[in-house]
């Protein structure tokens, strides 16, 4: 996973490499309008562009990788903390 310093205006770089696959996989270009969402804690960068065009549910698949751990227990866990935050 890369790391991305947040800078004091908001700012953020893209890595070279992560930004160069996602080029690849969703055809992003220079100037670009992208769309920022925050789902549970998550920010998601969308094109605009592929917005306009219909998608299988399937293509969110493993798009999530990594977000709660690596292993097993490091998914539990993370589970169990989020679990316990809730209001009873």
């Amino acid at each position: 996973m890369s790391e991305i310093r947040l800078r004091e205006k908001g700012q953020v770089t893209i890595p070279r490499d992560i930004l160069q696959e996602w080029s690849e996989k969703n055809h992003v270009q220079t100037n670009d309008s992208i769309e920022a969402i925050l789902a549970n804690g998550v920010l998601m960068l969308i094109p605009k562009k592929r917005n306009t065009s219909k998608r299988n549910i399937l293509s969110f698949a493993g798009s999530g990788k990594g977000v709660w751990g690596e292993t097993i227990n490091e998914i539990d866990s993370s589970l169990n903390e989020i679990r316990q935050s809730w209001k009873k």
